[in-house]
């Protein structure tokens, strides 16, 4: 199933993308340099993707479902390239207090702030995982199902 195959993808890139040493690499770059791997980041995954058939699956978008699932995968995908989140801020600075409420208001804020709110007593790995590996792979899956038509919205 490709919709499986997609959300492994985003799950890796998600690992790899929040991992540590990638978050400090871009933390040294300047605006420019790091907006520059951020473009060919985005470009490349959406390149490699495309050629595997994992974007949109070769289905003509036909359906308030598959627009919505379609949607959705693009909400898992910028989880994985945003590094717009609290957990950037921990990971730059050693804490997540100071961190603007902008951070939260993006794919990867949102989600990193959902999971704090409900798991409050785990580790800030666990809410990464939790964000950046979980939450892409289940969301590209639902939407990846939804765009396939595999699994409708509404009635029967």
């Amino acid at each position: 199933m490709k919709e499986i195959s997609l959300a492994i993808a985003l799950a890796v890139l998600g690992f790899l993308f929040s991992t540590h040493e990638m978050i400090l690499f871009l933390n040294g770059l300047s605006a420019i340099e790091g907006l520059a791997v951020y473009y060919v980041i985005v470009y490349s995954a959406l390149f490699i993707l495309s050629r595997m058939d994992l974007v949109i699956f070769g289905f003509k978008i036909k359906s308030v479902a598959q627009t919505v699932g379609l949607t959705i995968i693009t909400f898992a995908f910028f989880i994985t390239v945003n590094w717009t989140s609290p957990y950037i801020q921990y990971v730059t600075m050693g804490s997540v207090q100071g961190a603007s409420n902008i951070f939260y208001q993006s794919e990867d804020g949102a989600m990193w702030y959902l999971w704090s709110l409900l798991l409050p007593t785990v580790g800030a790995e666990v809410v990464r995982i939790l964000t950046y590996v979980v939450s892409p792979f289940l969301l590209a899956l639902l939407g990846g199902l939804l765009v396939s038509g595999r699994i409708r919205m509404g009635g029967p």
